[in-house]
């Protein structure tokens, strides 16, 4: 059900799809910032949003996503709530009565984007250096 206003100029009307687009793009933010973002997560977001129009004019949102593994489920859950209300509110200006999550699975860290080689910790060059220096001493001799 879309979402209708009325002004001075004229109506504005938002379409549940925009508010489910925010909703995805939201989360799928939220999910690459916390590193658990994958291909599962990005086929099932889109159907596992729901949105319920209240009779106040204001919006409910249910959410069925997973977890990060490790993390306190309970806290993670309020700042995917939070982010959710805030973007949906700010870019709508539609007031979200509540958001409900359900988590149905745990996601695990997503490293394999995230391995960099840094050279501070790489202590193969030190090696080489302190192995060269001992044979020269030992050449020396």
């Amino acid at each position: 059900m879309p979402i209708k206003e009325e002004n001075n100029f004229g109506e504005i009307t938002i379409s549940e799809t925009v508010l489910r687009d925010i909703t995805y793009k939201t989360v799928e933010k939220f999910m690459k910032e916390e590193k658990i973002y994958n291909e599962k997560i990005e086929k099932d977001l889109s159907k596992n949003i729901k949105i319920v129009h209240n009779k106040d004019d204001s919006l409910s949102l249910n959410l069925k996503i997973p977890a990060k593994y490790g993390e306190n489920i309970v806290e993670f859950s309020k700042k995917v709530q939070k982010s959710i209300k805030e973007e949906l509110e700010k870019m709508s200006e539609i007031f979200i009565t509540n958001v409900d999550i359900t988590i149905e699975s745990l996601e695990y860290i997503n490293m394999g984007e995230e391995i960099e080689e840094n050279p501070e910790n790489d202590y193969s060059e030190e090696y080489e250096e302190e192995k060269d220096e001992e044979d020269d001493q030992k050449g020396s001799e």
